[in-house]
């Protein structure tokens, strides 16, 4: 099946809708949410995710890039609890 390009375009600008609604609902959400609120959400959805998912392993060709990602994670992780004072660190 041969996508044509206004097909493409069409495509293109329902998502560009889609994205521009769901950014406005996230700047209305983040404004009236804590941190911490925002915080226990994200880990929910990536909870959520992980049980959609059925396994959380990683293909052997791209472990390395992984652990990487979650050292950068926790480093930045380690920066906001500093900011925020208040969090305590594992």
């Amino acid at each position: 099946m041969k996508i044509t390009k206004e097909s493409a375009k069409a495509w293109k600008a329902a998502y560009d809708l889609d994205n521009e609604w769901e950014r406005g609902e996230l700047k209305a959400r983040l404004a009236n949410e804590t941190v911490e609120e925002s915080v226990r959400k994200y880990f929910a959805i990536c909870q959520l995710a992980t049980s959609l998912a059925g396994s959380t392993a990683v293909p052997p060709e791209l472990e390395e890039s992984w652990e990487q990602f979650h050292l950068e994670m926790e480093q930045k992780w380690k920066r906001l609890a500093e900011r925020l004072k208040n969090v305590q660190q594992p």
